[in-house]
């Protein structure tokens, strides 16, 4: 039987909110029946590229749309060409989705997927940037099979306000896979000694995101900065790599407090750390959802996020605090919810219950997926 052949447009498969969705949903897909490869703009190895290849996927290399859209037409063409044919295209790559698309119409792949995870920035985008966007939106619009957002406010930043009145425009949570927080000992001890953690009475918060401007880990520095003047047991431990970790790791020795901050780089056994946590903090700039909130409901841990985090990410068990990006606010609000005992927080099946409400089971996306790709 032949497979089903899908193709993920992405720019890297390194760790972020994107790829660990598309990742989750290849390790539970029947790989009998489908086949994943995924278009990338970066020569340079990802983090996954050996896990996609040994699961039976492929990882195709045109160059960044940056270098001439001539080259990476013509490479994209290519690699369909050789590697195809595909059941359907589905793009993640925001606005430039909407020239993938047209690519994809002209090599009549019949199914035409465009997915939103994030939003737009709110700042005044230059005329020609404008142009861009209404250009790049019209594409998506004339030759999209299907319009997809992991939340209301990702689906009207790349659809537009007017989208709900599309059939094509559809919700699918960013979901996850729920068994490895089942799974989390009760005594977590042992998945505190994973992050170097042997006192039981330090606190510890966390936060994972790649080291980019709108994850904020300027002013989640600075904020714990002020934390620990009053509260020096406590340890704040950053997972992900990117552009500004150096950067952030020159401003926690001007602050004092390199000591007090372990910065754990790229990891695999997320839902392991998360169970270590006390707290989880999430100061973006924006989200498109922050499936890493979710993930820290599931594992029973608390969290603090910015009021640009979508209301999508608060499973309504109480674990989940909005804020306005003020520090001293912030300092408030973690010595609140620190002085709360883990006892009193929502048991496994109540967990559970409300990420099976709300879609955030990965097997439930993916029963949602299969039947889009068989459109």
């Amino acid at each position: 039987m032949n497979k089903i052949k899908i193709l993920h447009v992405v720019g890297k498969m390194d760790p972020g909110g994107i790829e660990t969705l598309l990742m989750n949903i290849y390790r539970n897909i029947d790989r009998e029946r489908y086949e994943f490869h995924f278009a990338v703009q970066y020569v340079d190895r990802g983090f996954y590229d050996s896990e996609i290849e040994e699961l039976g996927g492929k990882i195709l290399i045109q160059p960044h749309p940056r270098k001439g859209l001539r080259a990476f037409q013509e490479q994209f063409m290519s690699n369909v060409n050789n590697y195809g044919p595909y059941d359907a295209i589905h793009s993640h790559i925001f606005q430039f989705s909407g020239y993938v698309l047209k690519i994809a119409a002209q090599l009549q792949i019949s199914v035409r997927i465009c997915h939103s995870h994030t939003i737009m920035p709110q700042k005044r985008a230059t005329f020609i940037r404008s142009l861009y966007r209404r250009y790049m939106r019209s594409l998506i619009f004339k030759h999209s099979t299907h319009m997809i957002g992991c939340s209301k406010s990702a689906c009207e930043s790349l659809f537009g306000n007017q989208c709900w009145q599309d059939a094509r425009t559809e919700l699918m949570a960013n979901a996850i896979n729920l068994s490895p927080y089942e799974q989390l000992p009760l005594e977590r001890s042992g998945l505190r000694k994973r992050i170097g953690v042997t006192d039981p009475t330090l606190q510890v918060i966390g936060h994972i995101g790649r080291f980019s401007e709108e994850k904020n880990h300027r002013f989640l520095l600075e904020t714990f900065a002020l934390y620990v003047e009053h509260h020096p047991n406590t340890m704040l431990v950053l997972v992900g790599e990117g552009k500004l970790r150096k950067e952030m790791e020159g401003l926690a020795e001007s602050l004092g407090i390199r000591e007090q901050v372990a910065f754990l780089g790229i990891r695999k056994d997320i839902a392991e750390i998360i169970g270590a946590f006390d707290l989880f903090l999430l100061p973006s700039l924006y989200e498109g959802l922050g499936m890493v909130v979710i993930e820290a409901q599931a594992g029973g841990v608390p969290s603090i996020v910015s009021d640009h985090v979508p209301p999508e990410a608060n499973l309504k068990l109480d674990m989940v605090q909005h804020l306005g990006l003020q520090p001293q606010v912030w300092v408030a609000g973690i010595a609140r919810v620190m002085s709360h005992s883990s006892s009193s927080r929502p048991d496994w099946s109540t967990r559970y219950r409300a990420l099976q409400k709300h879609g955030y089971d990965i097997h439930t996306n993916i029963q949602r997926l299969e039947k889009i790709y068989h459109a």
